[in-house]
């Protein structure tokens, strides 16, 4: 594997094309986080981090696995960069079975409130990175979280941070959130849509955890379709 992965981060570096590496399972993300540091040392050398690991914030040690690796990367040399896509996390449900399982604690914060606390603080941690090391530091605030992304922008702001530099976007997936993607668009805001691709069998088990274990996600379209009614019902009086 690692001749391909050598091929597929020098690809990348030679197109400018950032390779976000996606996270799993906390019983496999070891093996992950190993291969993407190692990626990150051998290729993240240039003006801007093309690799970049992914951190879920809905795990206990979710702040702690990002310092952790920030740690690494900073032994590494200081001409190493390092990328993180900030995640909440979509596998709550088998996280929480298989410690149960195998007789080990629960990996997962014990509630959602908490996991909202872990993501923004992960949010300030990069932040504060991006901030003082703009040129080596690059960050996606990937969220369906209104909250979270008021808070990321207003610390953007008091650090400041400009939001057309590149360190810092947003991410959200496509068709979803469009109530927090089109204002920060908008605003001036770098965003990203995440488009799933694959077969109707790939694709769809992806959306539906999103769906069912991001509770952001069901108020979000709950907010959006609040909006889009009331847009709707300001239209209908215009014609009156």
């Amino acid at each position: 594997s690692l001749p391909r992965l050598y091929k597929l981060g020098d690809r990348c570096v030679a197109l400018g094309v950032v390779l976000a590496v996606d996270a799993e399972y906390t019983y496999t993300n070891p093996a992950i986080n190993l291969l993407t540091l190692a990626m990150m040392k051998v290729f993240n050398c240039s003006s801007t981090p093309i690799i970049w690991n992914t951190y879920q914030g809905y795990l206990k040690r979710g702040r702690e696995n990002l310092e952790h690796d920030l740690h690494v990367v900073q032994a590494l040399g200081a001409e190493v960069g390092f990328g993180a896509k900030l995640v909440r996390g979509a596998y709550l449900e088998r996280e929480r079975s298989q410690a149960q399982l195998q007789g080990y604690p629960d990996p997962v914060n014990d509630t959602y409130e908490n996991t909202n606390a872990m993501y923004d603080s992960m949010v300030k941690v990069m932040l504060q990175e991006v901030a003082r090391k703009r040129d080596r530091r690059a960050v996606v605030v990937a969220t369906h979280n209104e909250a979270s992304v008021k808070h990321a922008a207003a610390t953007m702001e008091r650090l400041g941070i400009e939001p057309l530099e590149g360190s810092v976007v947003f991410g959200q997936v496509y068709g979803m959130a469009e109530n927090i993607s089109v204002p920060l668009a908008a605003s001036g805001f770098l965003v990203y849509k995440s488009v799933p691709s694959g077969s109707m069998l790939e694709v769809m088990p992806y959306l539906s955890r999103r769906a069912n274990e991001n509770r952001a996600v069901l108020r979000g379209a709950r907010r959006e379709r609040q909006l889009l009614s009331e847009e709707l019902l300001s239209r209908l009086s215009f014609f009156r």
